[in-house]
């Protein structure tokens, strides 16, 4: 089999390796740079739509997974594994799952106690907050092409309008927001103290602190008037055409499971299991923007363009 993943590849190989010593099937893992994540790979899915190379894609986020699905790219499969994923987090034409959720956080340097240094502002709890004078000039997020970063701004743009997510991309810029190459940077910024605060997803924030990042990550936006924090699903489908379409089944049964799931959130890369974080699932459940994923990722496309336009030129 021949996997093409935006997952990391720290997360992805050893849930792989599993798979082959259960199964005997061997499988290439093809993964992304931090630098095109998700893009890349998705780009290349779509110009070997005619002679597919890929059997499975595992992506680390919905949006691609949906155009690459309606463009034709994605095959057609029911995967027993995926009978107990609510609904919003899989295709209703059956071509792509979710497992194991992400949320996008808001990241402050946060040093030690006692350490002679200048303290930062208090952590935010609102994105909004990024546009505060206290943080101007030291505040960051990913370019809006790379990663989840697109999909977010798709999501912003559909929650909010037109006009309040511009006024938002524009605040950002006035407080000379730094625009960088990928989440993992935003992190690392911030907790070295190079930046105060910044927007990245929960895995990144934690591969900082376990690097020594002196950093702290809240969800944004959960009071009881707050749009939530968006959750990022990682998906699973057949490539359209796949050459070992029997043995992609077995493995797209294989990462949909509770087991791959337990293990990429063991893994701090997924924060949340799909079935325990939908809104309104529990009370402890984290507050979730509540949009529809095919409809921003068919606006993702504009939405990036219109952010990028107003944020980089």
């Amino acid at each position: 089999l021949t996997l093409y993943t935006s997952v990391d590849e720290p997360v992805a190989r050893p849930i792989i390796e599993e798979f082959e010593k259960q199964t005997g099937i061997h499988v290439t893992l093809v993964p992304d740079s931090e630098a095109s994540k998700t893009a890349g790979l998705a780009a290349k899915l779509e110009a070997e739509r005619d002679h597919p190379q890929a059997d499975v894609w595992w992506s680390n986020e919905p949006f691609h997974t949906i155009n690459l699905a309606e463009a034709g790219v994605l095959a057609e499969y029911d995967s027993p594994s995926g009978l107990s994923i609510p609904a919003r987090y899989k295709d209703a034409g059956h071509r792509w799952a979710g497992v194991g959720l992400r949320v996008r956080v808001i990241v402050t340097y946060q040093p030690a106690l006692g350490l002679n240094v200048v303290q930062a502002p208090p952590p935010l709890d609102r994105i909004e907050g990024l546009t505060s004078a206290a943080y101007k000039g030291k505040i960051a997020m990913s370019q809006p092409a790379i990663g989840t970063v697109g999909g977010h701004v798709a999501a912003l743009y559909q929650v909010w309008g037109e006009d309040k997510a511009d006024a938002f991309f524009r605040a950002l810029r006035a407080n000379d927001v730094k625009i960088v190459n990928g989440n993992s940077v935003v992190a690392d910024s911030v907790g070295h103290g190079t930046l105060l605060a910044g927007l990245t997803d929960n895995d990144d924030a934690d591969n900082s602190r376990r690097e020594g990042g002196a950093l702290v990550a809240m969800l944004p936006d959960q009071q009881p008037d707050g749009i939530g924090t968006l959750a990022i699903p990682s998906t699973v489908a057949l490539v359209n055409g796949a050459k070992h379409p029997e043995a992609a089944k077995k493995l797209i049964d294989y990462l949909l499971s509770r087991e791959t799931e337990s293990k990429m959130v063991a893994a701090h890369f997924a924060q949340y299991p799909v079935a325990g974080a939908s809104a309104g699932s529990q009370p402890v459940s984290p507050r979730l923007m509540q949009i529809d994923y095919p409809a921003a990722a068919r606006a993702m496309p504009a939405a990036v363009a219109r952010a990028r336009r107003i944020l980089m030129e």
